[in-house]
């Protein structure tokens, strides 16, 4: 009897250890959970800072309303300059120096890559892509890593059928960068042109970093296409348009999530260079609409010196998602319920992306929609479909 009691306190204990391993509450205390958040704050896309902003206001405003079941998010930032070297480094020094419950980073496509291994080689750690929208981030499924905007796939194909449905369009012109971010996002747009029997004129580069896009712009001119496709990050559509215009390239542009059309337009400083100019948009309305309204005043709020633009909000519904996640848990956080509840997400309005926020076990691709964006009598305009009325 004995010695049946001594083996049935060894299960118990070999239980309560085993349950132990499983409940890692890393990062959570009484009063707070850390998150360790990194982007893009300096370097080639410091325009792209705002997302950092954007998602560490949605943070502030929950603490300020009183936390989450009693624990306020503590926020460690870092840098990543838009470098992969340098995202790993702070991937790194998140998970292990600063022992974070969880990861939100990443607005860089290159920069998510580079650290997927990374966040591999943590999988108990959940980590939420900051606006990274490469598709090959979750076209190979990895259980702790969730994408919460939409993927280059979703845009590309969205840009070409938008592209096509200007009445007429038959010759399509490709400009694009030659890195994993810019091939995977003009593939999934290519890919859909052939899908509807339309093979691009010309592709041509124009790598991040140039300055002068006089020779792109001269080429893709001497194909008269009916529209072009810009895959371009924000500093280098800019230019490609500045010189498109300095030499009489009008034609119909459709930009990427990655820049925005506020932010181009300011950059370019010349209206009419924009007159048919078209971004893959990321939010459900207009940075200045009601929809969006309450996430303007929560931006300006903890950020009152930066401007309102669509980068101002891009990122929010990630962290929006990983609060909902953390009021469905209750008291008892851990990360792999955190794994669980983001699991659990479906449909669930986050009220800044054109989509509701959809996790599974199997696919942490969150949005599926995208809405273009185009300048009417300089003001910012959705549209469905290429617009037949005169503008």
């Amino acid at each position: 009897m004995r010695r049946a009691f001594r083996l049935g306190l060894s299960v118990i204990f070999i239980v309560a250890a085993a349950k132990a391993a499983i409940a890692d509450s890393t990062g959570v205390t009484d009063k707070t959970v850390k998150i360790g958040l990194f982007g893009p704050l300096t370097g080639v896309s410091s325009a792209a800072k705002k997302n950092v902003l954007g998602a560490a206001a949605i943070y502030q405003d929950v603490n300020d309303r009183g936390g989450i079941h009693g624990r306020k998010i503590e926020l460690v930032i870092e840098d990543d300059g838009c470098d992969g070297n340098k995202g790993i480094a702070a991937m790194k020094k998140l998970i292990f120096q600063d022992k974070v419950f969880m990861v939100h980073g990443a607005w860089c496509t290159a920069v998510a890559l580079a650290v997927k291994p990374e966040a591999a080689k943590s999988p108990e750690v959940p980590y939420m892509v900051l606006g990274a929208a490469g598709a090959q981030i979750t076209s190979t499924f990895q259980p702790n890593l969730y994408q919460p905007v939409a993927t280059t796939d979703t845009a590309g194909a969205g840009m070409a059928d938008f592209a096509l449905s200007k009445p007429g369009a038959k010759k399509i012109a490709v400009i694009r960068h030659s890195d994993e971010w810019g091939m995977a996002y003009s593939g999934a747009g290519i890919a859909r042109l052939k899908e509807r029997g339309i093979e691009p004129v010309i592709i041509t580069s124009f790598e991040r970093g140039q300055t002068d896009a006089t020779s792109q712009v001269l080429a893709i001119k001497q194909t008269h296409p009916d529209v072009v496709l810009a895959f371009l990050y924000p500093v280098e559509i800019a230019i490609y348009l500045r010189e498109a215009y300095k030499y009489g390239l009008k034609v119909t542009t459709i930009g990427t999530t990655a820049a925005s059309i506020d932010d181009t337009n300011k950059r370019i400083g010349i209206p009419a260079a924009l007159s048919d100019v078209y971004m893959a948009f990321p939010l459900r309305g207009t940075i200045t609409s009601p929809e969006l309204s309450k996430f303007a005043e929560i931006f300006k709020k903890y950020n009152p010196s930066e401007s309102l633009d669509t980068m101002s909000f891009y990122s929010m519904d990630g962290a929006i998602a990983i609060v909902e996640a953390l009021r469905r848990m209750g008291r008892n956080v851990t990360r792999e319920r955190m794994i669980a509840e983001l699991n659990r997400l479906r449909n669930y309005d986050g009220g800044v992306q054109p989509g509701n926020i959809t996790f599974t076990p199997n696919d942490h691709r969150g949005i599926k929609a995208i809405k273009l964006i185009g300048l009417v009598k300089q003001k910012e305009t959705l549209f469905e479909k290429y617009p037949t009325v005169n503008q």
